[in-house]
Parts: C-alpha cells; structure tokens; sequence
C-alpha cells in the first residue's frame, strides 16, 4: 500500500538545471532593477552632448573610452568611484575642466572634493615643474654659449683681423693661419667626437663610414679621404667624403 503512494525524487541533474535556471531569473531581475534605477544626470549629459554634435551616450562612451557600467555610473552622477584619468578623459570628452565636470555633475562628498583638491594640487606642480624646466633650459643655453665661445675665442677674435688682412695680401701664405684652428680641434675633443679619417689618407671604402664621390664605388676599394666625417661613438654624424682620386695639383 504504501508503495504504491511513494513520489518521485527528482533526479540531481534535474535539480541543478532547475537551481541554474533560479539563478539566471534572479541575475536577469537584479539587471532589471538596475536598468530601471534612476539616471538622473541623463538630461544635463545630453543636452552637453548635443552642443557638442553627439547624439548619444554610445558617442559620449566610444570617445571618452569608459565602460558601460563606468558610463552609468558617471550618469547617476557616481563621480567618486572613477580614477583621475578616467576623470580626465570624460572631461576632455564633454569639453569641459576636472572642476567643471564636478561642479556640473553636483559633485559635493568629500572623497570628491578631495580629488579634486588633488587635481588642482597636481596642476600647480605640474606648472611649476614646467617653469622650472624652462629656466635650467635656458640656463644651459647659456652655459653652453659661454663654455663654447670660451673654447673658440682665440679664432673668433683673430678671425675679423684676418679676414682684413687676407683682403690687403691675398698671396697670404695658408699655413701661417692654421694654428689658427686649433682651438675648433680642441672643442671637438672636449665634446667627445672622433674624426672619421684623415685629409688625403688612402682607405678602404667602408659604406657605413664614407660617402663615395662616385655611384659605382665598391666596398673593399682603395680611395682617398677629401673631407674627413664625425662621429660620436657609434653614431655617425657626418660620413667622410672619399674619392678614387686626390684633388688636382696635391702630392701625396
């Protein structure tokens, strides 16, 4: 008798279909509820949106790079909860400063406040470090003129003087003035830079040291050093100019 009362047991896979379909239903309603939650800054947003020529909030999250639920957060006006940068590109955006956002968004706890003491904190320091890189710039122009001028003032003085001179006597002897430029070897020693060959040295054309004077000039060859390069360390500043030939008239 009793056995033909007995109920049957639902299986246990049945029960956690049945358990994962409850929990489906309640996330789906919780979604529901949040959806239908108030966004009461909608009107404001919008209204900047379209003085801005966006049409909606996709607009508004495609440019600023927020989330969706970011961007609804932001539309209840929940500014606390968002980075300062996320801050920053919103603002930037809408068109509007940090403070603007905060103040058109009614802003007004005190974690807020407090970032936005910080933003105006960061800004002076940014300003301030700026002005100060701004003035060692320019104080190591300066220093740099000096020290440069200080090196070169032997040729800068004479070379007025020479001028003239070359003008009165133009069969001037050019070995008298070549001490002249020892100052300019010295200055490119102090800068650290090292020629790349020398006057009227034969070497073998190197495509990464030499400029050829000719298309057809092989790696390997022969020539010769007409204007000697620069190079400071592994960085090439200027090539050397080589040539098959030495420039007419020379004795090598």
């Amino acid at each position: 008798m009793l056995d033909s009362l007995s109920v049957p047991v639902p299986s246990f896979s049945s029960l956690l279909i049945l358990g994962g379909l409850f929990l489906v239903l309640v996330y789906i309603d919780s979604r529901s509820k949040i959806a239908q939650k108030p966004l009461e800054y909608d009107q404001l947003l919008m209204s900047r949106l379209n003085q801005l020529g966006m049409t909606s909030f996709v607009s508004l999250q495609q440019k600023s790079g927020l989330t969706d639920s970011r961007l609804r957060r932001v539309r209840r006006g929940e500014l606390a909860s968002l980075t300062l940068k996320e801050l920053t590109r919103l603002g930037t955006a809408l068109d509007w400063t940090i403070e603007e956002l905060l103040q058109n968004l009614g802003v007004e706890n005190t974690s807020s406040s407090k970032r936005l003491s910080e933003i105006k904190a960061l800004r002076t320091e940014c300003l301030r470090l700026r002005e100060e890189l701004q003035q060692q710039k320019i104080e190591l122009t300066t220093e740099f003129h000096h020290s440069t001028f200080e090196q070169l003032q032997t040729l800068l003085s004479n070379y007025p003087s020479i001028r003239q001179l070359v003008q009165v006597k133009p069969d001037l002897p050019a070995k008298n003035l070549t001490s002249l430029f020892t100052s300019l070897d010295n200055l490119i020693a102090s800068w650290g830079y090292k020629p790349i060959g020398q006057a009227w040295e034969q070497v073998h054309y190197n495509p990464q040291l030499h400029q050829p004077d000719a298309g057809d000039m092989e790696p390997g060859e022969l020539v010769y050093v007409r204007f000697v390069g620069y190079q400071d360390g592994e960085h090439i500043l200027c090539p050397a100019k080589v040539s098959r030939t030495l420039p007419a008239g020379s004795q090598k």
